[in-house]
């Protein structure tokens, strides 16, 4: 992982670069995830073990043998002398539980209610590596972008330097013009910089997700199809939600524990079937078979431990029940705030369009009026990092808005 790490992000030669859409930079990481991978695992052995517990309630079967060298010596017993023998007995015993306290019935319902929350805990992973996808998706194009948007005011403070020491020198400005415009090339310098470090650590990350190379991403789309009112967002979300899911199985869980607790403190009732074949055991060609049909039952009757058992299951019982609602309601916050937060993402990438565009036509304008001598060189050297600060916002908002939705989609179970 490592050595493909840098291979991406410092050579750029070990994955090919080819055009990538976030959808594909989704599937890619969903396929690629260990984390998803370990989920999987669980929700797998979360099957693995209802089938374990309908186990419990289904038929036995088991067969012991025994075979040994030896020589009985019966001392003259029944006129028995002694002799070699060969020592063997075979035994197969068939048994069918009838009644056990609805300890089965527990059992399978609490497997399943794992089964659900383990299938529940898969689609919150996966909910939240698609979001963490979109999230490094749109870092690296909003770092790529930075970089430029720097890159080119390097470029024009150099310029503006360039032509602020000409004019000083022809003694048409004073020297504060060079001083500033030398700040202000350094700071755009310094924030080049910032951006090129952001760059490094976007791909790096997005190579890390998804096992793709960060390099020719596609613009952001548009927001995926989302719920058009808070209502239908919230009705989604109680129905979908992984974390609610998954904490109301749980809750299921907790209640079908406690049924078996109690059923574990009564009577177990079974049928048996057994056969056996003996030979040589007690005294030379001693031979004995035998068949036994019956039906068998054990009661503790006293059982410290099991009532002991019975109030701690009802009591974890009674936690889940509290947990459960403290997770239906705290999925109700979220998804207000979530929601909210993309209709303000929306808003604040529509202002940002605005003011990045207004920015540019400033600089333009003030531009041309510091060429013509109506103002200052301070007003373009501020119109030219207000367009800069304006078009790096502008990137950051598209980045918000797409990860914004793509988090209340999480929370909604899609």
């Amino acid at each position: 992982m490592k050595r493909r790490l840098l291979a991406v992000w410092l050579a750029g030669v070990a994955l090919p670069a080819q055009a990538t859409t976030l959808e594909q930079a989704i599937d890619a990481a969903v396929a690629h995830a260990p984390e998803l991978a370990a989920s999987q695992a669980e929700a797998d052995a979360a099957d693995a073990r209802v089938a374990i517990a309908r186990g419990s309630g289904l038929p036995t079967a088991s067969i012991s043998a025994t075979i040994g060298i030896g020589r009985l010596d019966p001392g003259g017993f029944f006129g028995l002398g002694a002799a070699n023998v060969t020592p063997r007995a075979v035994q197969v015993g068939i048994e069918q539980p009838l009644y056990a306290g609805g300890r089965v019935k527990a059992a399978i319902a609490q497997a399943r209610a794992g089964q659900a929350a383990a299938r529940a805990a898969e689609g919150m992973t996966r909910g939240q590596i698609v979001a963490s996808v979109a999230q490094a998706y749109g870092d690296v194009l909003a770092a790529h972008q930075m970089r430029a948007l720097y890159a080119q005011l390097q470029d024009q403070m150099s310029e503006v330097l360039r032509q602020a020491n000409l004019r000083y020198k022809a003694g048409e400005s004073p020297s504060t013009d060079v001083a500033q415009a030398k700040a202000r090339l350094a700071e755009a310098q310094a924030a080049g910089a910032r951006a090129d470090g952001m760059l490094v650590a976007a791909q790096a990350h997005f190579t890390n997700l998804t096992g793709l190379a960060a390099s020719d991403l596609q613009p952001l789309p548009q927001s995926p199809a989302l719920p058009a009112s808070l209502d239908e967002a919230m009705d989604l979300a109680m129905h979908h939600n992984p974390a609610l899911a998954q904490a109301e199985a749980t809750r299921r869980a907790a209640q079908a524990g406690a049924r078996g607790a109690k059923g574990a403190v009564l009577p177990s009732v079974g049928a048996f079937a057994e056969g056996a074949v003996v030979r040589d055991q007690f005294f030379p060609d001693y031979r004995a078979d035998s068949a036994t049909f019956g039906v068998r039952a054990r009661w503790q009757f006293i059982d410290p431990a099991g009532w002991a058992k019975i109030r701690e299951s009802s009591s974890m019982a009674k936690a889940a029940e509290a947990r459960a609602t403290a997770a239906r309601q705290q999925i109700e916050e979220l998804v207000i705030a979530a929601f909210q937060g993309l209709r303000t993402a929306a808003l604040v990438e529509e202002a940002a369009t605005q003011q990045a565009q207004s920015a540019a036509l400033a600089r333009e304008s003030i531009a041309h009026e510091v060429r013509v001598g109506m103002k200052p060189q301070l007003d373009l050297l501020d119109a030219q990092r207000e367009a800069t600060g304006a078009a790096a916002a502008l990137a950051r908002a598209s980045t918000d808005r797409i990860v914004a939705a793509y988090q209340l989609l999480a929370l909604l179970g899609q």
